[in-house]
C-alpha cells in the first residue's frame, strides 16, 4: 500500500494506491482517506461509528459491508476492542468480472451495502479471515482461490440485492444534497462536467455546493473529478489495448500535457510504463 498524499484530520484525505490485499487492526482514528477499490470488510468485538461521504453510520458486528473507496470514509468512533477484519478488491479486476447491475450500479453509485449477519455455509467474519490468511501465503494457487471465493461472495451478495431495498442513508438535506453531487460526478466525470449542471443536479447555488463539497471531502470538485479520471484511465489501461490517446480522451482528459502530468504526479510513471509493469506482474 502506497501514501501518496497525507494531511491531519479534518483536512485532505489520505489517498492510498492499493491493490489485491487483506487487512485485520483495530479501527484507525478519525483520518479520511479514499481509494479506487472496492473495499469489503467486516467488524467484530462491537460497533464502528464510520463516515461515509459526510454520513455517520453505525455498524454492528458481523455485519458485511461493501462499498467503493472512492467515497470518502474514516472512523468517527469505535467500541473498546472493536476489530475491522477487510480486503481490498481492484475496481479494475472487479470491472473485469462482469457483475450483474445490481451490485456495481450500487456501488459505483456511491451507495454503501450492508448485509445481515450471516452463518451458512460459514460467517463473513470466518470468510474474510481465511482470504486474509490465503493471501499471507503469498503463493499464486492461494491468491487465485481468494479471488473464486470473492466473485462467489458477490455474486450471492448481487442475488440478494437484485430483490432487496439497500440500508440508506439519513435524510438531512446536506447529505442529499452531497450525494446528488457525488452522483452527478461519476456518472458523468468523462464528459465536460460544468458546476453549474451539478448545482442544478443537486438544487443548491455553486456556492453552497462548492463549500460543502469541500466540507465533505477536503476536495475540490475539479480535483474529485481529475481523481475519477485518472482513475478511469488506469483501469482501461489495465483492460484493454486501446492507445493511451484514446484513452485519455475517453477518460475526460482534453490536453495531453496536463494527463501526462497529473498521471506521473499520481503513479510516478508513464500510462505505456504503468501499463507494461502490470502485464509484467
Amino acid at each position: 500500500m502506497k501514501r501518496t498524499t497525507s494531511s491531519p484530520h479534518g483536512a485532505k484525505p489520505l489517498f492510498y494506491e492499493v491493490t489485491l490485499g487483506g487487512f485485520e487492526a483495530p479501527p484507525q482514528p478519525p483520518t479520511g482517506h479514499v481509494h479506487d477499490a472496492i473495499e469489503i470488510s467486516t467488524f467484530e468485538h462491537g460497533s464502528v461509528t464510520m463516515l461515509y461521504g459526510g454520513t455517520p453510520l453505525k455498524i454492528e458486528p458481523d455485519r458485511l459491508v461493501v462499498h467503493w473507496g472512492m467515497l470518502p470514509h474514516q472512523v468517527l468512533e469505535r467500541a473498546p476492542g472493536a476489530l475491522v477484519v477487510g480486503l481490498h478488491l481492484p475496481l479494475a479486476w472487479a470491472l473485469q468480472w462482469h457483475f450483474p447491475p445490481s451490485l456495481l450500479t450500487r456501488v459505483l453509485g456511491l451507495e454503501v451495502i450492508i448485509e445481515p449477519p450471516r452463518k451458512r455455509p460459514c460467517s463473513d467474519l470466518e470468510l474474510l479471515r481465511d482470504w486474509n490468511r490465503l493471501l499471507a501465503d503469498g503463493d499464486e494457487l492461494s491468491r487465485e482461490i481468494v479471488l473464486a471465493e470473492v466473485r462467489a461472495r458477490l455474486l450471492r451478495l448481487s442475488q440478494r440485492q437484485a430483490g432487496a431495498a439497500n440500508e440508506v442513508f439519513s435524510e438531512v438535506h446536506a447529505t442529499r444534497v452531497f450525494h446528488a453531487a457525488l452522483q452527478y460526478i461519476v456518472r458523468h466525470f468523462r464528459e465536460p462536467v460544468l458546476l453549474t449542471d451539478i448545482a442544478k443536479t443537486s438544487d443548491v447555488s455553486i456556492r453552497h455546493l462548492t463549500r460543502l463539497f469541500q466540507q465533505n471531502t477536503g476536495e475540490s470538485i475539479n480535483a474529485y473529478i481529475t481523481a475519477l479520471r485518472l482513475s478511469h484511465a488506469m483501469r482501461l489501461l489495465v483492460t484493454t489495448d486501446r492507445t493511451v490517446t484514446d484513452i485519455m480522451y475517453d477518460a475526460g482528459f482534453t490536453c495531453p500535457t496536463h494527463f501526462y502530468s497529473v498521471f506521473r504526479r499520481r503513479t510516478q510513471t508513464t500510462p505505456a510504463r504503468y501499463r507494461r509493469g502490470l502485464d509484467g506482474g
